[in-house]
């Protein structure tokens, strides 16, 4: 395989959303898409995953394994064709930082309603091509869904963490579908 699509998920701390993020969306497409995570603080870095977090991803079905925290960095923004982030302070960060990915930056429940109606006019083709074109159609379309942040469930109850993870999941069953163009 020569290409990837490369989804970056961005949280505060890279120990509860974005790891729950990057995880569920691994899960649900191939080798040709690429997620990688990072906070924009570097309190947690190299810290593994918070374990309310990884617990509802392996009851779920996908792999919490081997996670540790990082933080965000040029090259790993530079090298992503979409940004997933939890809340709209996220993506302000990036605009701030990365002026150049706010085009390709977007709250991961907002993509998701976007890519929910999208699959059909996306071009045939690999999930490289048809993710590109999903980030020019969600950027273009940006402003007629409703932001909605993500919560952050850090240090509350193990119940928090499945409501995020179901809003996660509702995210990014559309955007895996999207990318596949099977779907």
């Amino acid at each position: 395989m020569s290409a990837v699509f490369s989804v970056l998920h961005v949280c505060t701390g890279n120990i509860c959303r974005s790891p729950m993020s990057e995880r569920i969306l691994d899960g649900l497409t191939g080798d040709d898409v690429f997620n990688h995570g990072a906070g924009i603080s570097s309190y947690h870095e190299g810290d593994p995953m918070e374990p309310n977090a990884a617990r509802e991803l392996e009851d779920r079905g996908f792999e919490p394994g081997g996670h540790r925290a990082r933080h965000i960095d040029r090259a790993q923004v530079e090298g992503s064709d979409l940004i997933l982030v939890a809340t709209a302070t996220h993506r302000e960060y990036i605009a701030e930082r990365f002026p150049e990915a706010a085009d390709r930056t977007f709250l991961v429940r907002q993509f998701g309603h976007i890519a929910a109606g999208a699959s059909d006019e996306l071009p045939d083709g690999d999930a490289v091509a048809r993710g590109k074109a999903l980030v020019a159609l969600a950027a273009k379309r940006r402003a007629d869904h409703p932001e909605a942040d993500l919560s952050d469930p850090w240090g509350l109850s193990r119940a928090v963490y499945s409501e995020i993870a179901d809003q996660l999941e509702d995210a990014l069953e559309p955007v895996a579908d999207a990318l596949d163009g099977d779907a």
